[in-house]
């Protein structure tokens, strides 16, 4: 049996920020991933500059930059009548661009660093079975390579492993009709986008295209059940009725070529879910996934596993774990910080995570969701994006309020 302070189930950007601020804090922790890196993820891939104070934290900017990190300084919403709206970075955030990189290096790069500040990072490890017996946290998880199950315990688990997760549960499924579903492709000779994001409204969905490192352009779009059971499962036929349905989208795509397989998943669910089991947290799209048109769930993750992170910490009240957090759930009573009013240190760590996570995320939850409906209404999909496309004012206050809060901006900046 292998015991550690903190067992992470996840390295994507959550999974491996939680890590990384943990070790770094002398606490002992064991990351799993399923995968072997380098892997391909379902993903926009874009990186906006809200998650820059989180990586000049963890201290991986450069190595982000390093690795074919592309700078993003304008982004473009086009309408499914061809109306469109253009807004710098600049209008909608502090900084004067964004950047957009593959996922397969980008959590390569996270992955690496939190190994670096001391996490005892494991590949290819799925994970069978997590049971909690009120004190201690029991995973089961398969070696790919080894072929054999291996047990490891901790007092506390965080839940990082993505929108499928099956280790936390609470949000509703979807009836079958009305299911949405993602698809992606990295594209070669896709000419004019360089420098930008392009979002593109199509009736039943979205999608955008943003360049990538290697001279590649990343194409990730959702649509719903409909089309997809029209296509019968061509990608080609999907692409017709959902992102070539748009003209402006067309005519970018118009020599484009797949680099590669595409990739889909599926059904999505947006919006919040519950965050909490018996001892364990969940954090980044295991929390909740924000609608994609928003541009932030990578934002959301690193900083939902940096929330994680500091809400352990100081639930603690120390930077050093000492004898080990098991044992440091035993002090007296009367340490508030260990043990408050009664409640034990996985309490105070659920309490402080919730109430931030909270604070940060929860108005911009809202507002996705409020725009959810209009964007795949089969009716007001068209009106929509016309609407957006023909008010560069409204489309520019749609997109800053799924960002940061002053508030959140301010507590980011003040967190460490």
């Amino acid at each position: 049996m292998h015991k550690y302070d903190v067992i992470i189930i996840g390295g994507g950007p959550a999974g491996c920020s939680a890590a990384a601020r943990l070790a770094a804090a002398g606490i002992r922790v064991m990351l799993l991933e399923k995968s072997r890196m380098l892997r391909h993820k379902l993903c926009g891939e874009f990186i906006t500059p809200e998650c820059f104070p989180t990586l000049n934290r963890l201290g991986v900017m450069n190595q982000v930059m390093e690795a074919g990190a592309r700078k993003i300084a304008r982004l473009r919403l086009v309408g499914t009548n061809g109306n469109q709206v253009e807004a710098p970075v600049s209008e909608i955030s502090s900084k004067s661009h964004a950047l957009s990189l593959s996922r397969a290096r980008f959590d390569h790069v996270l992955f690496g660093n939190a190994r670096r500040a001391g996490a005892t990072c494991l590949e290819g490890h799925v994970v069978k079975r997590c049971s909690h017996d009120g004190s201690m946290a029991t995973i089961e998880a398969m070696s790919l390579a080894a072929g054999k199950m291996t047990r490891f315990q901790a007092p506390l688990v965080i839940d990082a492993s993505g929108r499928n997760t099956r280790v936390t549960t609470g949000r509703r499924g979807v009836a079958r009709g009305s299911r949405l579903f993602g698809f992606k492709a990295h594209l070669e000779e896709v000419e004019g986008i360089a420098g930008q994001v392009e979002l593109y409204f199509f009736p039943g969905g979205y999608g955008g295209l943003s360049s990538i490192e290697d001279g590649l352009t990343n194409l990730c779009f959702i649509t719903d059940e409909t089309r997809l059971k029209k296509a019968g499962g061509d990608v080609g036929s999907v692409m017709r009725q959902t992102m070539l349905a748009n003209g402006r989208a067309r005519d970018r795509l118009a020599r484009a070529k797949a680099e590669g397989t595409w990739m889909s998943g599926g059904p999505l669910v947006f919006g919040r879910k519950r965050r909490f089991e018996p001892g364990v947290i969940a954090i980044g799209d295991a929390a909740g996934m924000i609608d994609p048109f928003t541009g932030t769930g990578i934002q959301i993750a690193l900083r939902s596993g940096e929330l994680a992170g500091e809400a352990i910490i100081e639930s603690l009240g120390s930077a050093s774990m000492g004898d080990g957090f098991h044992d440091r759930t035993q002090l007296e009573a009367g340490d508030a910080d260990h043990h408050i009013e009664g409640f034990g240190l996985a309490d105070s760590v659920l309490r402080r995570y919730s109430a931030r996570y909270e604070l940060e995320f929860g108005k911009r939850m809202k507002i996705a969701g409020l725009l959810r409906a209009p964007a795949f209404s089969l009716r007001l999909a068209g009106l929509f994006g016309r609407v957006l496309s023909a008010s560069p004012r409204l489309a520019r206050a749609v997109l800053q309020g799924s960002r940061a809060s002053q508030q959140g901006e301010r507590l980011d900046k003040c967190s460490h």
